[in-house]
């Protein structure tokens, strides 16, 4: 949905029109285009081929854009109560008559619509939003008489401009010329500079809902979800002349894939498109258009899926790898990766590494990466260095979020030993990693799982992060860009949080709040800024929060389940929740009875051995996690308690859902 200049005159016209029954607006050749990209958005029609009239939600869009610019401006003093509560209304920007706006200035596109998303989830505008949002009547300003505070919140027009875009449909008509616009056009996220900004064909593209802009700058762009799979569609076939792809092709391709009989002539049609094959089976460019259908007719989701890897993490990895490498070799047991052998080999390569550092910058520690300095200073100074190692790296809070992303799987060896074995999705991160031990962060993977909504595109900091931890080339994501994007999108996790992620998590509430505010906040106690950015990166990567475009920070429903589950737990607790924890969970629900009412799972003594095997752990590993799970409240005497089911309802919500084959994105080797 783009509302410019040009748009808005029209829609003023058209709805005067409709006020007076007998007016007619005769509209120039050079409105045609303008007319088009409205009635790709679903808020014209037209009703002769000479007279164009508005749909509902285009007289709904109308109405309230008139009401912006005819009202004014409200002065800053208090007015009506816009929320209902004791919120009251403090000032709102006016809007001026369409004929006054800049040519090119957009009241409404896709970055203004992620905008008022993320306020409405949010329940507050976030600051990246507000200037963007009052300039365009779209927020006020409001004082919380409780709170005394003075905050930003949705206007009326901008919750009914939402709401307005929800319940639109767009119109799906490419023609042969716009396919091969498509065609050329990077898939992103991309400079907007990449596509011909301005131009009839991105307009259509935009109306349709197939590309995205970033907010708060529409500096960014991306195909949407349905932008993606039609761009797929059109690579493999659509060629021809006219209309090449239409709603009205999608519903037949469909109803042919359903076994429905369309006729021996609309079979012709889409074998002659080349989404369908001689024998009338589907085409790749069949299969893609099948799942543009069903992101146009049911919508794409809503969640965004991500990933967060530290360079740490990845260097356990690597050294998991090496000590099988050796036990292969030598089949020597005392090369297997036990916890006290892992531990042993990192206390090694830590020393090696940071004995490097100090021999090249000598006493010069603070010429060395930030990163580094505070454990330099402290390796300088140590006695014994595996309390060094013990206390500036957390050995198995590392192989936690490893397990928590489905990487590592802790398991019980022919001696009954916890060992350590690397996940097929491990080793895959593992041969991304060979070129360079790097950071993943949830933010550069985000720049682009984000694309898989309706309207949305990466911020420009997110681009550049993704750009810079090289998955995002020029103009579309890289070979690793695209292996991590499929692995947040299919990935099994499991909850983890640790004593200060547990911190930063009951910070945010579940209305939301500001990332500016989490900061603030933690750092007044004290905490690091770095450590509160990976602790919100972990957070996000493993779906228990989300950060906005507009800088406000929400719980998802895994979040909120998970904060529920994590309140009864005592105050300091370290890792309250973790993967073998839940493994623990889950087997004793397996071998226990539900009491509904109760909400409460029985597990009679005799089971706890089951639970055991079902667990795959260690002896040794399922009673320190089932000791833990009592202490956090999960488990009781003999039964899982109603925050034990919790936590495995958390569980579950932070599961993707692929809606089909083609849901996720595409497997690295299908790049060629």
């Amino acid at each position: 949905m783009l509302i410019r200049k040009a748009h808005a005159i029209a829609l003023k016209r058209l709805l005067k029109d409709q006020e007076d029954s007998l007016a007619f607006s005769e509209f120039a050749v050079e409105d045609t285009n303008t007319l088009l990209e409205l009635e790709r958005a679903g808020l014209v029609r037209q009703q002769t081929p000479v007279r164009w009239v508005l749909t509902y939600s285009g007289t709904a869009l109308a109405q309230a854009l008139q009401e912006l610019y005819t009202a004014g401006p409200k002065p800053y003093g208090e007015s009506e109560d816009e929320t209902g509560g004791d919120i009251v209304l403090r000032s709102t920007h006016g809007l001026p008559a369409p004929e006054e706006w800049e040519d090119d200035w957009r009241w409404l596109g896709t970055e203004i619509i992620a905008m008022l998303d993320a306020a409405d989830r949010a329940g507050r505008v976030g600051p990246k939003a507000e200037s963007a949002l009052m300039d365009r009547g779209l927020a006020a300003r409001v004082w919380d008489r409780e709170k005394k505070a003075e905050y930003t919140i949705l206007s009326d027009a901008g919750r009914t401009v939402l709401e307005i875009y929800r319940n639109t449909h767009p119109r799906l008509i490419i023609d042969n010329e716009l396919a091969d616009f498509i065609r050329s056009a990077p898939i992103g996220p991309a400079p907007s500079s990449r596509l011909p900004l301005g131009s009839h064909e991105e307009h259509m593209l935009e109306a349709m809902r197939l590309i995205a802009y970033s907010a708060p700058i529409a500096d960014v762009v991306a195909f949407t979800a349905l932008g993606q799979a039609v761009k797929r569609a059109l690579q493999a076939g659509g060629f021809g002349e006219g209309t090449v792809l239409s709603g009205d092709l999608l519903w037949l391709l469909a109803q042919h894939a359903d076994g429905e009989d369309i006729g021996a002539d609309s079979v012709a049609v889409l074998q002659s498109l080349g989404y369908l094959d001689s024998e009338g089976e589907l085409l790749p460019a069949g299969e893609w258009a099948l799942e543009a259908f069903r992101l146009w007719r049911d919508g794409p989701r809503t969640d965004v899926w991500t990933l967060a890897i530290t360079a740490e993490e990845v260097e356990i990895l690597q050294t998991i790898d090496a000590l099988w490498k050796k036990y292969g070799e030598t089949g020597n047991e005392d090369e297997i990766p036990t916890f006290k052998r892992l531990r042993r080999e990192m206390i090694d390569r830590k020393v090696k590494e940071y004995r490097r550092l100090l021999e090249k910058y000598g006493r010069k520690i603070k010429e060395m990466p930030r990163q580094y300095q505070a454990i330099a200073q402290k390796f300088a100074e140590a006695k014994d260095l595996a309390k060094w190692y013990d206390d500036n790296f957390v050995l198995r809070e590392s192989l936690y979020s490893l397990e928590s992303f489905n990487l590592v799987s802790s398991d019980e060896d022919e001696r009954g030993a916890e060992v350590f074995n690397i996940t097929p999705i491990g080793r895959e991160v593992l041969a991304e990693q060979e070129k360079g031990r790097r950071d993943i962060t949830s933010t550069a993977v985000k720049a682009i799982t984000m694309t898989r909504k309706m309207f949305s595109a990466p911020a420009d900091d997110w681009w550049q992060e993704a750009h810079e931890a090289g998955l995002i080339g020029s103009a579309e994501p890289t070979r690793s860009g695209w292996l991590y994007a499929h692995l947040a999108e299919t990935l099994y996790r499991r909850p983890l949080v640790t004593r200060f992620e547990m911190l930063v998590f009951q910070t945010i509430p579940e209305s939301g709040m500001t990332v500016d505010e989490v900061y603030e906040i933690l750092q007044k106690r004290g905490e690091e800024p770095e450590r509160i950015r990976w602790a919100l990166e972990k957070l996000e990567a493993r779906h228990l929060i989300e950060i906005l475009p507009d800088g406000n920070v929400v719980e998802t429903e895994a979040g909120k389940l998970l904060d529920r589950a994590l309140s009864g737990v005592p105050q300091g607790f370290g890792n309250p929740v973790n993967p073998l924890m839940v493994r623990v969970l889950s087997a004793l629900r397996e071998v226990g009875t539900l009491y509904v009412k109760e909400r409460k799972v029985r597990v009679l003594p005799r089971n706890i051995k089951e639970a055991w095997k079902r667990s795959g752990l260690s002896k040794e590993a399922f009673d320190d996690a089932l000791k833990a799970a009592r202490v956090s409240g999960f488990v009781g005497k003999n039964s899982v308690t109603t925050a034990g089911l919790l936590v495995l309802e958390a569980t579950e919500a932070m599961q993707p859902k692929i809606g089909s084959e083609l849901g996720g994105f595409i497997q690295p080797e299908e790049l060629g």
